[in-house]
């Protein structure tokens, strides 16, 4: 297979869906759509990118240069989930499929066969709709916990039925569809009920089940596996995305027993992260325009240091650094000429605002100042929301409240020292 042999010109595509010039590693790709045909062509396109890739690899091993990857996708993955209007009403796919299990069926049978059989079909979904009544909080919790159960049981028989989809998604709250909610709304008014997800895992060991809903913590992730081992996994995804180095000890912790990796490639600190980012945004800058996708770039490191002293000087500053091309071309194209290459602006701007000991702080260290500050929120809760009055508990408070006023004038020490270099 070659580029020249696609029936399109994928350069657009592959500015969305390439992952650079160097494998990614295991890799999810969603899909959403309600047309058989439709997902059957954007399967076949995948897996064609896909071929294209180990082309590439190969090229790239016996030349030793860095020919570029199209895609390496190692599942697809079928919407079922999504609530959105936009997408579960006038787009009639998402979690408006799980009212219809034998098209999510045929759905998932197209992007199979369109993928040559190759490559995984998963399936993300949520433990049932709205259909038949008009929801309310009370309603909701009147109608019959068994009833929601099997309903969703019998989404999850019919999709495996053909013994293709094998692994379930599954977000522990139902979609409304019945009321104008925004994706926000159904993220939160719907209660969670992680019972019906952990009885699918039991009673469906053959199948992969992962719980996925509320858990935006690696202590949370760790807590749900050991509540219920039968689970597969936990799906982590607005946690992870707003402070990704908070789950860098996930494979010691989930895989290992705590224990530290013999062979880690992973980087020791986050500075290392960088430097290796920092490659990868000058390789895609080359290769596309820097007007349309440096923010694109800049986004994805701007949440690494979430929670730190100066972490909001770090994001304005990536944000100027994401204008730069667009005024730089406005006011005189030879001018982007004469900048340094982005891995330079990003590695300066975090030296600038962050202190060495956040930079190189290493993923255990981390955890443990997670884990204690976790704590501490804990113990804030736990003062609000009881009011003893015997001894004891206003001694337990008294220190608590001891150590928390500490532990901000160490902080405000340590942010007026870091504002004054």
């Amino acid at each position: 297979a070659s580029a020249e042999e696609l029936s399109f010109d994928p350069s657009y595509l592959l500015r969305f869906l390439g992952q650079g010039h160097n494998a990614e590693g295991a890799s999810v790709l969603q899909l959403g759509g309600s047309d058989p045909d439709q997902l059957f062509l954007a399967s076949k396109t995948v897996y064609e990118f896909n071929q294209l890739a180990q082309m590439h690899q190969q090229q790239s091993s016996s030349n030793n240069n860095n020919a570029p990857i199209f895609c390496d996708y190692t599942a697809l993955n079928l919407n079922c989930g999504c609530p959105s209007p936009k997408v579960a009403g006038k787009g009639c796919f998402g979690a408006a499929l799980m009212q219809d299990a034998t098209l999510v069926q045929q759905l998932t049978s197209s992007m199979y066969h369109g993928s040559q059989g190759s490559i995984p079909i998963t399936v993300k979904c949520r433990i049932g709709t709205d259909e038949g009544y008009q929801f309310t909080r009370d309603q909701y919790n009147a109608r019959s916990d068994e009833e929601e159960y099997q309903s969703l049981k019998q989404f999850i028989e019919t999709v495996a039925s053909e013994g293709i989809v094998t692994d379930f998604q599954v977000h522990a709250r139902i979609a409304v569809l019945g009321k104008n909610y925004s994706p926000a709304d159904n993220r939160k008014v719907p209660p969670l009920r992680y019972y019906q997800v952990r009885r699918l895992a039991e009673e469906f060991p053959e199948l992969n089940i992962s719980l996925n809903g509320g858990v935006e913590t690696l202590s949370g992730v760790k807590r749900e596996l050991d509540e219920c081992p039968e689970l597969d996994g936990i799906m982590v995804g607005r946690g992870w995305m707003s402070n990704p180095w908070a789950f860098a000890m996930s494979d010691e912790l989930l895989y290992t027993d705590g224990q530290q990796l013999a062979d880690s490639t992973r980087p020791k600190n986050r500075m290392e992260v960088l430097q290796a980012y920092g490659q990868h945004a000058d390789y895609e800058e080359e290769r596309w325009d820097p007007v349309k996708i440096r923010r694109f770039i800049t986004k994805a490191a701007s949440q690494l240091f979430s929670g730190e002293p100066n972490a909001k000087r770090y994001r304005i500053a990536l944000d100027e650094i994401a204008g730069l091309p667009k005024k730089l071309m406005m006011e005189d194209p030879k001018l982007m000429d004469s900048q340094p290459p982005l891995s330079e602006l990003i590695l300066d701007a975090a030296t600038k605002h962050l202190s060495e000991e956040v930079l190189y702080r290493t993923p255990k260290e981390s955890y443990e100042k997670i884990l204690y500050d976790e704590e501490q929120a804990e113990k804030r809760l736990l003062f609000v929301a009881t009011g003893g009055n015997d001894a004891k508990q206003a001694e337990e408070k008294q220190s608590f409240i001891q150590e928390w006023q500490q532990t901000r004038k160490e902080d405000e020490m340590k942010e007026s020292e870091l504002n004054s270099m």
